[in-house]
């Protein structure tokens, strides 16, 4: 098992940044393109929050599956920002690049993987929905919603003052969000209307997490709507005590064991 921290510099963002990269140890000296996960952190996390909080390493030795944990900004919802950096282009079409040009990691469909927690979850299906192309299964843990619901729920307790600064980051404002492939509700509507094959898609979320209910609605809608979802619930809040969990199961799930 080898764990690198790999630092450069990519053009769509202008600075340098961090990814870490799990890959199995294979002693044969054969080696092969390993299947790839790339597992996308939460909001105000950073790239070695898999590590430091699960046992990510164990499960990817165990599955013998690399794991790519690329880093942006805490409140970027992995959007290129209006006010603010590319780190939608940088993760989706920079950072890939980058990494099979250094690394062993199979270009196949069928072999290829994202997750993510929260706002990673939220990330992870917007590239799923966005490039379906690209994954053969997604993930989204504690995640999925009607963003621009959450949004407004978390805007409603702020000042006029903070609410115009995180509103203006991303997107400019939440109605700038809408009816663009940054909203979940768009996203369904509009795979549904084109006809797209998705990835398989896998959902999971504690029954103590402030977003239940959300996700409960966000559910019936995917479904209502005709998009198939795994969907897996345990006691747990919005914590890594499930997200150490639900990454693991969907591993397994994502490999067909």
């Amino acid at each position: 098992m080898g764990l690198m921290h790999f630092s450069f510099l990519p053009q769509s963002l202008g600075f340098h940044t961090n990814v870490y990269v799990i890959l199995p140890y294979d002693n044969s000296m054969d080696i092969k393109p390993y299947k790839v996960l790339y597992l996308l952190h939460g909001g105000a996390g950073n790239a070695q929050d898999w590590t430091r909080f699960t046992s990510i390493e164990r499960y990817a030795e165990e599955h013998k599956i690399a794991v790519v944990m690329p880093e942006v900004g805490g409140s970027s919802f992995y959007a290129d920002m209006v006010h603010g950096y590319k780190y939608y282009s940088y993760l989706t079409e920079e950072l890939p690049m980058v990494l099979n040009c250094f690394l062993p990691l199979s270009d196949r469909r069928e072999d290829r993987f994202v997750a993510g927690l929260s706002m990673g979850g939220y990330g992870a299906f917007k590239w799923a929905f966005d490039k379906p192309e690209y994954f053969s299964a997604a993930g989204n843990f504690s995640g999925f919603s009607f963003i621009d619901e959450i949004l407004s729920e978390d805007l409603a307790h702020l000042s006029k003052k903070d609410k115009q600064g995180i509103s203006a980051l991303a997107w400019g404002s939440i109605d700038n969000l809408l009816e663009t492939k940054s909203d979940t509700r768009y996203m369904v509507t509009n795979a549904v209307e084109n006809k797209v094959d998705l990835p398989r898609l896998y959902a999971a979320i504690g029954t103590e997490d402030f977003s239940y209910e959300h996700g409960q609605r966000y559910l019936e809608f995917m479904r209502t709507n005709g998009v198939e979802v795994k969907y897996e619930e345990m006691p747990g809040a919005h914590d890594w005590n499930v997200w150490d969990q639900v990454v693991n199961r969907f591993i397994k799930w994502a490999l067909e064991l």
